[in-house]
């Protein structure tokens, strides 16, 4: 079949023409049409319930709602995870499936069992959230909007003229504004009149809700005409709210103070030491992200020449765009100064422009319809696929190469008639052979695409796509539209041949002379690859330094005031030694519970991260009830360890142990538990007897406290020129600005006595948990931290001998997690995918050779690769990393390509034993140009991403550890390759015969010592 494809291209020159225009050109349209991205749609295994319920005990919260939720959730089939977090806040419970599972399907499953147990969640819980993630849910642009001027009224301003504008724009599809709010109205109730009036505080919200409706009252049919009846009795004006009648002679505005007021503030968010204001943009699906994200960048400059924003700085801290730019930008250059290169090497070795030009133009065709097939199968081109496209250019010219040198070959024995036979011939000589090193680099990537999924192998589909896509690409044009622009070239004979290697077949010759002194060179290579092994530790990929997170650790629950005088005093700090550090801007956000600071760093930082963060440590301003460190990242990065235990008092005992004898690891820096019991509670006890005898219903009175401390949210108010409007009712902020003013809130009226909190409740003050945290429904703590300048594997066995050593209650344990955790996943996976692409490369090899034994031989070749791999690691004084791994993935089936195409050139002989050794011998010498070009190309085509610093998406993992794995195998591999495979095939050859001999002989002595019945 494949013969045929070459003859009809030869026979059929303008059809086949015509095709590869036509590809081209889908290719050409399909760059613009294809969608850019970030990264590649896909559903995240992750399913979030959250259940705001303000100013309740974690204790509570755990009580009345986790493990009400966590018991109907845990019938949910494939949970990988489920980790859950009680706090005053309200419960928010995350769980983890296996990659690969449909979200979807299990989004609908938790929604079930949510309302299954809807019914057992207190009555005040109003709201019950199930939210899933996708990479396509994740903001592709986030400013930073901060002003010298204060910006808490702003809101209409930004509303109107910046984030209606950018809901215009095409491919927007959501824009979402916070840290500054809408006016609400606020109902402030007076206490001493509340109480004097009669009326409780429930009594009043229940009203108030009463007298906002609207209701469809049906229809009235008077013939001929039907009427829609509805009545309706919504607040139209806050004077109307003001003069509600609440009973004869008593108006709302006799009781409280209704008036548009600013929302009292949670949070807050400081950018360069100035008030800021966040706003996200979502893109829609299947848009461009640079069209889309260059559109906002337009008319965000468009408003900066507003003069209503005169003074407010609007700035892009975060914009996808400018990654994958950066991305596209970083891989463009080093492919083209790749492709120059292997240009160059290729005209060094055949020294004739218009047979160079003719293998060289497979790279850009075969990108072409690789774009082509990725438009039609409906991928995207973002950080992923453009990588694998990167990986594959050094590897498209191989089979050109191949085939061209095969055609040479056959051109100048003068075997044949003419130029076309003589093509014909070539290819065909090589056919079986290229394909199937096409194939077993295809092959390696398979395991991942269709074997167990983990991010990692969800990730490498899009890498493999455009790696195996684009290779196939190759493989067709090495069949077609090569050999056919070979045979329109006036002259295929090299004008200045090359002379013939002499030292190589000498040397080859002393290899298989002496095979007992090869084979121990073998084996000594072999082993020498425990060494390195032993010495190469295990990198961490997260090293992102464009910015650094400052976690400030606060203890128990701070005014926001406080919180925010700490971030300004940390910053200014940070601003004083700005240079110094690197720092090109600070941002920070702060709340009564939570404070953070992003640095975001300088392209060129005075020193290394590392020194800098150490920098940081010893002159950072101490702070009171804070402890600043740097943060451990997400989940799966850092160093996780979960305590186990039935008492979440108890392992805040065990952690307070298990903290002092982390902090003495070398490596393990920014060690602190999650949880810490800085909290302080008060504890209201109403008297039961005291309330019943003035009969006064308990909830009632708890009600009032709740309405005085918390406040309610009412009914909005809809007839605002601005829209719909929050009604708040609350007492005056003063009740709850003190525990002796608190006391004397009045609670209820009884005949002309007013009762306060004080008369009918003991108050006490008591500590207690920031939250309870469980994980897989059981009661845990986190213990986590940053590992710096040390291998991962190392820090983890020292922890495991630290924490070993510890003596642990019965029912208490420990586990890794975080980056432990996802790293071995991820190796475990990748060993497996290993094996089982060296078992497929195995299979192709088999039954191309039709050899069980012989596919030995090529074998050999990926073990001396990944020797060389360890040995380059070494000696650049780099450590092991998933980059790397995915490297050697890759190496296993690039380096196999050579040994097939040399050891099927030796099939095709046929030799004798006697004969073999010379074949062998002359056959390597044959093939010993082309791999000398494949390997110089691919090679050359990887030399920009080992020396340059390009990262993925422009600040992830580098590409230079897989490039240098790449390299660094495939030279070490092609060096022993050259005399091992043919050692190893002359060998195995010399075994087979001598077990077909002996099985001759064998044979004959049975015919002829056994009857002939026999």
């Amino acid at each position: 079949m494949l013969s045929n494809l070459t003859k009809l291209a030869l026979t059929r020159p303008v059809t086949v023409t015509m095709v590869f225009i036509a590809t081209v050109l889908m290719g050409l349209v399909s760059s613009r049409l294809l969608p850019l991205e970030m990264f590649p749609g896909m559903e995240v295994p992750l399913i979030m319930v959250e259940v705001p319920y303000q100013g309740a005990s974690p204790q509570e919260v755990e009580r009345n709602i986790t493990s009400v939720l966590e018991e109907s959730l845990a019938t949910l089939s494939d949970v990988k995870s489920m980790e859950s977090r009680s706090e005053e806040n309200g419960a928010f419970i995350e769980m983890e499936f296996a990659w690969g599972q449909s979200v979807a399907s299990k989004t609908v499953e938790a929604r079930e069992r949510l309302d299954s147990v809807r019914h057992l969640l207190p009555d005040d819980v109003e709201r019950v959230l199930l939210r899933k993630l996708s990479t396509s849910d994740m903001p592709i642009y986030t400013l930073r909007i901060s002003s010298e001027r204060d910006l808490s009224g702003a809101f209409d301003l930004l509303d109107k003229q910046l984030k209606r504008p950018l809901e215009r724009l095409a491919g927007v599809s959501q824009v979402t504004l916070y840290g500054v709010e809408k006016d609400r109205i606020e109902v402030r109730i007076d206490a001493e009149r509340l109480a004097a009036s009669g009326l409780s505080a429930p009594e009043l919200s229940t009203r108030l809700n009463q007298e906002n409706f609207v209701i469809s009252g049906g229809t009235l049919r008077a013939a001929p005409i039907l009427w829609q009846v509805s009545p309706k009795g919504e607040y139209r004006s806050i004077d109307e709210i003001r003069e509600l009648v609440l009973k004869p002679g008593l108006k709302l505005d006799d009781i409280a103070d209704v008036n548009f007021t600013q929302p009292e503030k949670i949070d807050g968010r400081l950018l360069n030491r100035s008030y800021a204001i966040g706003l996200d943009i979502f893109k829609e699906s299947g848009a461009n992200l640079v069209e889309v994200a260059d559109r906002v960048t337009a008319l965000i400059e468009q408003t900066k020449a507003n003069p209503q924003f005169d003074g407010i700085d609007l700035f892009a801290m975060d914009d996808q765009a400018d990654g994958v730019k950066s991305s596209l930008k970083d891989l463009t250059s080093a492919g083209l100064v790749g492709a120059a290169l292997s240009f160059g090497v290729l005209f060094l070795f055949l020294r004739n422009v218009p047979m160079t030009l003719v293998i060289v133009v497979s790279v850009p065709i075969s990108i072409a319809i690789t774009l082509a097939a990725m438009y039609f199968m409906n991928y995207s081109l973002n950080i992923l696929s453009m990588m694998g496209l990167l990986l594959a250019i050094g590897m498209l010219i191989d089979n050109s190469v191949v085939v061209t040198e095969s055609v040479l070959q056959a051109i100048e024995s003068g075997e044949y008639p003419d130029t076309k036979s003589a093509i014909l011939a070539g290819v065909d000589k090589v056919a079986l052979a290229v394909m199937a090193g096409t194939m077993t680099t295809i092959i390696v990537f398979l395991p991942n695409i269709f074997g167990v999924k983990v991010q990692l192998t969800m990730f490498l589909e899009h890498v493999a796509m455009a790696i195996c896509i684009s290779l196939l690409a190759s493989l067709l044009l090495a069949k077609t539209l090569l050999p056919l622009l070979l045979s329109k070239l006036k002259s295929i004979v090299l004008k200045h041949p090359p002379k013939p290697s002499v030292r190589y077949p000498k040397l080859l010759t002393k290899a298989l002379d002496w095979p007992k002194v090869t084979g121990l060179i073998a084996i000594l290579i072999l082993a020498s690859t425990a060494f390195p092994l032993t010495q190469v530790g295990q990198a961490n990929d997260d090293d992102d330094q464009s910015r650094l997170y400052l976690r400030y650790h606060l203890e128990g629950q701070q005014q926001v005031e406080v919180s925010k005088a700490m971030v300004e005093r940390m910053e200014e700090y940070l601003y004083a030694n700005q240079n110094e550090l690197g720092i090109d801007s600070v941002y920070s956000y702060y709340s009564a519970e939570n404070v953070t600071s992003t640095l975001l760093m300088k392209e060129q930082l005075p020193t290394d991260i590392e020194t800098i963060k150490q920098t940081i440590r010893d002159n950072m301003p101490s702070l009171p009830n804070a402890n600043p460190e740097f943060g451990w990242g997400n989940n799966n990065s850092g160093m996780r360890v979960h305590l186990f235990g039935r008492s979440t008092t108890e392992l805040m005992k065990l952690s307070e142990q298990v903290v002092p004898l982390m902090n003495r690891v070398d490596g393990l820096e920014d060690v602190r538990s999650e949880v810490g019991m800085g909290q302080q509670e008060m504890v209201v006890k109403f008297d039961r007897d005291l309330l019943s005898r003035l009969n006064i219903p308990l909830s009632e009175a708890a009600q009032s406290l709740a309405t005085a401390v918390r406040g309610q949210n009412l009914r909005s108010f809809r007839h605002d020129p601005s829209g719909e409007v929050q009604i708040y009712l609350g007492w005056h902020r003063h009740w709850r600005e003190s525990l002796d003013q608190l006391k004397q809130l009045p609670i209820a009226r009884n005949d002309d006595k007013l009762y306060t909190l004080e008369m009918l409740a003991d108050l006490t003050v008591q500590p207690r948990l920031e939250e309870i945290d469980h994980y897989n429904r059981r009661t845990a703590i986190t213990i986590g931290g940053n590992i710096e300048d040390r291998p991962m594997d190392e820090v983890r066995g020292d922890l495991e001998a630290i924490l070993d050593q510890i003596n642990w209650p019965a029912g208490y344990e420990y586990s890794f997690s975080g980056g432990f955790s996802q790293r071995e996943d991820e190796e475990k996976i990748m060993m497996t995918n290993m094996l089982l692409a060296m078992a497929m490369i195995y299979i192709v090899m088999a039954a191309l050779f039709e050899s069980l034994l012989l596919p030995t031989a090529v074998i050999s070749s990926i073990v001396f690769s990944i020797t060389g791999v360890y040995w380059t690691f070494l000696l650049l004084g780099m450590d092991m990393s998933i980059m790397g791994m995915i490297g050697i993935l890759i190496l296993m089936g690039v380096v196999v390509n050579n040994g097939i195409v040399l050891v099927d050139q030796i099939n095709q002989r046929q030799s004798d034993i006697e004969q073999l050794k010379h074949d062998i011998v002359t056959a390597a010498q044959t093939r010993l140009r082309p791999v000398l070009m494949t390997v110089a190309t691919t090679v050359l085509g990887l030399v920009p991403l080992a020396l340059n610093d390009t990262r993925l998406a422009g600040g992830g993992p580098s590409y230079t550890p897989m490039a240098i794995t790449i390299i660094g195998g495939l030279l070490f591999s092609t060096m022993t390759s050259l005399f091992l495979v043919p050692y190893c095939y002359y060998l195995l050859a010399k075994m087979r015969h001598f077990f077909s001999q002996k099985a001759a002989r064998r044979k004959a002595w049975t015919d002829a010592k056994l009857p002939s019945w026999l």
